[in-house]
């Protein structure tokens, strides 16, 4: 981002038009422009007198604001952005002398990638393959005694059809949701429950819930939104449970996020809200849940609890955000690589961590700009493979 855009950014922000995707940008930069640019005094004056007049300039027209993306003050962050364009602007001008101009980053970057987009196949229990994002809107099909619809939204919701034309309403019937690299998904299942599923994950599950428990099996990542649900003529409830290949969460009602990608180190189960129980299928281990607490299972099958997990971080991904906080380049060179449906080709990746948020909306050159800008780092995008220059 150059000055130019940051000035465009700043009289946004000051009418009150930027978005949140937009303060959650200027977060970014603050933390790391702060901290990684020197302020020339003799060129520019007192670093701090600059930017207290600044603050009490626009504190006139915009008293009490706050960003909803973090904690950072508001007004605080605009009265940055003068502060940073130039920063920016100096170190830009500097990387590009730095290289030649077969490597400046037009040219390194030139062959861009657009971010993902909402897309999904489901397969019904007849081998019948929908197409989810080029469906019209309506009933899509009749399974086990359930209708599913695609909504005004896009979103997929199973709910119980009029005259159904199959009978059968045991667990026997199921379907299966599957999300391409470069996509994302929202579903609604037979029960009420909502999931929201990231790029590159698949999940299993009845046409309708009517046994004891609710169970349905996961492969990368989702946020569940679960329905509190009675098991028939009870006043029990009807659990509801996620099975992964290394483990099972049993739930009642509650929102949690599962990452359960294969190409990760361990899977990872994050708490929002209520309360659930992980089993490790292999030690048969289980550990109890609270929010805010994650567990952690590695390929050992050994699960190891956290507590005061930013869950702000881990699910981004659902609310349009990267979100880094000190996330190490491999694990955001995977994201990448599923988002943006591109291969990553870096042979002994540097141990660099990176801070800040970013709108996954954007495309990839910008999101290696910023990579590049605060870690030194120089990236190269060649035929949707991203590389990194020596």
């Amino acid at each position: 981002m150059n000055p130019k855009e940051f000035q465009q950014l700043a009289e946004k922000i000051s009418s009150g038009m930027a978005t949140e995707k937009e303060v959650a940008l200027y977060n970014y930069y603050y933390d790391q422009f702060q901290k990684d640019t020197e302020w020339d005094s003799s060129v520019l004056g007192e670093k701090e007198a600059v930017e207290r007049e600044l603050y009490e300039r626009i504190r006139m027209d915009l008293p009490g604001y706050k960003t909803k993306f973090r904690s950072f003050p508001f007004l605080k962050i605009v009265a940055a952005v003068v502060l940073i364009a130039i920063s920016i602007g100096v170190l830009i001008q500097n990387q590009q002398q730095e290289l030649s101009p077969a490597y400046t980053v037009e040219s390194r970057l030139k062959q861009d990638v657009d971010p993902g987009t909402n897309k999904a196949v489901l397969t019904l229990s007849d081998g019948t393959v929908l197409n989810l994002d080029e469906s019209k809107r309506g009933v899509l099909a009749d399974q086990g005694g359930a209708q599913i619809k695609k909504l005004e939204d896009g979103e997929v919701a199973y709910t119980s059809a009029e005259n159904p034309q199959n009978g059968n309403l045991g667990e026997n019937v199921f379907n299966t949701i599957t999300i391409p690299r470069g996509g994302q998904y929202q579903l609604v299942l037979p029960d009420g429950t909502k999931v929201s599923l990231n790029a590159s994950s698949s999940l299993k599950f009845p046409v309708s819930f009517t046994g004891n428990s609710r169970v349905v099996e996961l492969e990368g990542e989702a946020y569940f939104e679960v329905a509190t649900v009675y098991r028939k003529n009870s006043s029990q409830r009807q659990p509801f449970i996620v099975k992964t290949s290394s483990q099972q969460i049993e739930v009642l009602g509650t929102h949690f996020n599962v990452n359960a990608y294969r190409n990760e180190e361990v899977v990872k189960t994050t708490l929002v809200e209520g309360k659930v129980r992980v089993s490790s299928i292999v030690t048969k281990e289980t550990r109890t849940l609270n929010p805010g607490e994650q567990t952690q299972i590695a390929k050992t099958g050994h699960i190891r609890l956290l507590e005061d997990i930013d869950v702000e971080e881990v699910t981004a991904w659902k609310d349009g955000m990267f979100y880094f906080n000190n996330t190490d380049l491999a694990t955001i060179m995977r994201q990448l690589s599923r988002w943006y449906n591109v291969e990553v080709d870096i042979d002994n990746m540097p141990q660099k961590k990176f801070n800040g948020a970013l709108p996954r909306d954007v495309k990839l050159s910008q999101v290696l700009k910023m990579m590049e800008t605060t870690s030194g780092l120089k990236f190269k995008i060649d035929e949707r493979r991203i590389s990194m220059l020596k």
